[in-house]
């Protein structure tokens, strides 16, 4: 049988970080591994995983002739902390890891996030490879370029930005994720439309389905679609610091709500959080109504998934949570992204495409959900 088609992109960094994308390409893994140096590889992989494709992996990799050491964490966004962080430091460091190893990380965003920041901070930093196996993980979370682990008071507070040595995306992992998690992962498909490109927005949305038929039919078309609408962002901004903050649509009450309601899936908090703050820019008179109806239109009845805070999310926890947010600059206001069209953020007077929001504003538009 004929190898399957590799196809080569890159997340944008410099020195340039490879994105290697395809369709069953584990066996072409360890040909990769093997044109860099290193003394050991070290297999970190969610347990949700550990027997269904870390365990195969790692024995490709010994049938290669390449060392590997196997070390499987817990998972959830709860585990995603100091504790864990310092636990999975210690088991590398106590496993024989060292500056000269190779940290491979094989699950969803909350084990990438874990594995790259232990392998930013270990030796002060040693190589790191990213394995997604969830669709939101290898069409978003291993190109951002960051990785960071939870506070007491909300997501992401502490990290760094280390590119990984390359990430190996590898669409057969995605078909033993749960229907949820692909809707979850859509989500932020739909917002790379929303913030950049209007035709790609209502294209996907028009192919999607609470089944995903069409998505499923072409798994690996649809992720290399994706893919390229995250990195045409990311061109001139591969860290999201300046422009590609667009990404952050959605992300400050998403995270809020995440961080508060146990079980809430990434996507569907972000979803969340897209709707709110679509209607915080119609209270303010910055975006249309309209965009909001697509919005909610596309998230809830073509991906079937809920456009308002849970039940257990009261807008003051969700407030409490966005005063700690990573993002935010004044104690007075919030700054959120907001959209003047399909595929158009509003940008201030000054080129700033995040919008100062009074919390009496967004206090309102929480209470209304």
């Amino acid at each position: 049988m004929a190898d399957p088609t590799l196809l080569e992109l890159t997340t944008g960094v410099t020195p340039s970080s490879p994105y290697y994308l395809g369709d069953g390409i584990t066996d072409l893994l360890p040909e990769k591994l093997a044109a860099h140096r290193f003394d050991d590889l070290f297999l970190v992989c969610g347990e949700g995983v550990h027997q269904l494709l870390a365990r195969p992996l790692a024995r490709r990799l010994e049938a290669a002739g390449l060392p590997v050491t196997l070390l499987a964490v817990p998972e959830g966004e709860h585990h995603k902390s100091w504790a864990g962080l310092t636990d999975l430091c210690e088991r590398l460091v106590h496993a024989g890891a060292t500056r000269q190893s190779i940290v491979l990380a094989l699950g969803g965003g909350m084990v990438s996030n874990l594995t790259g920041l232990a392998a930013g901070l270990l030796y002060r930093g040693i190589r790191y490879v990213d394995i997604p196996t969830t669709l939101l993980g290898l069409t978003d979370g291993t190109l951002s370029n960051k990785q960071a682990v939870n506070g007491r008071g909300g997501k992401n507070q502490f990290g760094l930005y280390p590119p990984p040595l390359l990430v190996w995306a590898d669409v057969a992992h995605l078909r033993s994720e749960p229907l949820a998690g692909h809707r979850s992962g859509l989500v932020e498909a739909l917002k790379n439309g929303l913030v950049h490109d209007a035709d790609r927005f209502e294209q996907l949305a028009e192919q999607l389905t609470p089944d995903l038929r069409a998505v499923h039919d072409d798994l690996l078309g649809t992720c290399h679609a994706i893919v390229r609408s995250k990195l045409a962002i990311l061109a001139t901004d591969p860290t999201e610091r300046s422009r590609a903050v667009v990404l952050e649509y959605g992300h400050t009450v998403g995270h809020a709500a995440e961080f508060l309601c146990e079980g809430l899936p990434h996507g569907v908090a972000v979803g969340i959080g897209m709707c709110a703050a679509a209607r915080v820019g119609v209270r303010l008179g910055i975006t249309p109504p309209d965009v909001l109806a697509r919005q909610e239109w596309a998230l809830g009845e073509r991906l079937g998934l809920p456009t308002r805070l849970p039940g257990g999310c009261t807008p003051e926890r969700v407030l409490g949570v966005i005063r700690t947010d990573n993002k935010r600059r004044s104690s007075e206001e919030t700054r959120l992204i907001l959209l003047d069209a399909v595929g158009e953020v509003h940008t201030g007077p000054d080129g700033d495409v995040e919008t100062p929001v009074p919390e009496s504003v967004l206090k309102t538009v929480l209470q209304e959900g």
